[in-house]
């Protein structure tokens, strides 16, 4: 299914693998378009939706079984017309949705509030949202975000293993220190082989730059640069470490 579906067409026949793909396209196409939908039937062997908005008296109707024979789903039934406009107040807008959708602009901007969010929820859908269903929704991203960082940190010696298998010649350094039985990451330093060899027929110069990386954990960023012959900056060496305040 397209990830934009502004006045989509929907086709007796769409094969879905699973359910869920089914009633996730169902949820875009609300939201994109304005449509009140709801669900009339939804278990294990088939799923139906309707429209209820102009108080329940709109057309449009979609049904999808699971076939048997070939294992998957499949859109049986579609009345593919409404009989009104757009729907401010949607029935299927929940927490989980939002939170799902709202993950990178939280990662861009980890201090978004509740009105920022429900702003943005507003301007890019045109739908409304509650404050607590923002508030739900909020605090559920920075979990998913949180837990997506912690991942990555504990794959830190496999980047640097990639890294070396890579570049052979560079020189990958790491410092984790055990507090409470968890290892805890500390430095990340990094110089390729590639820059190495580079910096051999640059100037005799190194410059030394720095910034804070603005994420939960915080941390600082520190570059060594060199100047090429055709007065370029060449980056030799970069690392990962905890600010002086940590």
């Amino acid at each position: 299914m397209p990830k934009k579906m502004y006045d989509f067409k929907w086709e007796v026949g769409t094969y879905f693998i699973e359910k869920k793909d089914f009633t996730d396209a169902m949820h875009t196409y609300s939201f994109q378009n304005g449509k009140n939908l709801n669900f009339v039937k939804n278990d294990k062997k088939r799923v139906s939706m309707k429209c209820v908005g102009v108080g329940g008296k709109c057309t449009w109707y979609a049904y999808c079984a699971y076939m048997f024979a070939i294992n998957t789903w499949q859109l049986r039934t579609i009345i593919d017309i409404h009989t009104y406009s757009k729907d401010f107040n949607l029935k299927l807008m929940n927490s989980k949705w939002l939170s799902k959708h709202m993950e990178k602009t939280v990662r861009e901007n980890p201090h978004m509030n509740v009105i920022d969010m429900r702003e943005k929820v507003s301007r890019k859908w045109n739908i409304g949202t509650s404050r607590n269903m923002a508030d739900r929704a909020k605090v559920m991203t920075a979990q998913n975000v949180e837990s997506s960082c912690k991942e990555q940190f504990k794959r830190i010696y496999d980047y640097a293993h990639e890294l070396l298998r890579t570049n052979p010649g560079s020189t990958v350094k790491i410092k984790v220190e055990e507090v409470h039985g968890e290892l805890i990451f500390r430095r990340f330093y990094t110089c390729l082989k590639a820059c190495k060899d580079s910096f051999t027929s640059c100037r005799p110069f190194i410059g030394l730059d720095g910034c804070f990386l603005k994420s939960k954990y915080g941390g600082e960023l520190l570059k060594a640069i060199g100047r090429d012959d055709n007065e370029q900056i060449l980056p030799i060496a970069y690392a990962v470490c905890k600010t002086r305040e940590n």
